[in-house]
């Protein structure tokens, strides 16, 4: 019996296309994600900063005072910064303390 291309064909392209599937799954990602390490767990707290500005008021008792104080508490050290940021480019500020990592409790 004579072999015609419509024999022919399909069982190489089925062929070929097992051979692919079969490669693919030979470099696919092992079972759990490829290089996946437990992570400490992290903790819990917020950033905090304090910006000192200008601001003349007087005091409850009659003295002339200058500055204020302004705390920053953000979730993310970003946002602190943003915050930061933003008393900063008003003018009239200083940093007393830059964004830091403070835990709950302590």
């Amino acid at each position: 019996m004579k072999k015609s291309l419509t024999t022919v064909l399909p069982a190489s392209l089925a062929t070929a296309l097992l051979g692919l599937a079969l490669a693919g799954a030979a470099v696919a990602a092992p079972p759990g994600g490829i290089g996946t390490q437990p992570q400490p767990p992290q903790p819990f707290g917020t950033w905090q900063a304090k910006v000192k500005y200008l601001s003349p008021h007087t005091a409850p008792d009659g003295r002339r005072l200058t500055w204020k104080y302004a705390d920053i508490v953000a979730s993310t050290q970003e946002y602190c910064d943003a915050q930061l940021q933003s008393w900063m480019s008003g003018g009239n500020a200083s940093v007393v303390e830059y964004c830091h990592f403070v835990t709950a409790g302590g």
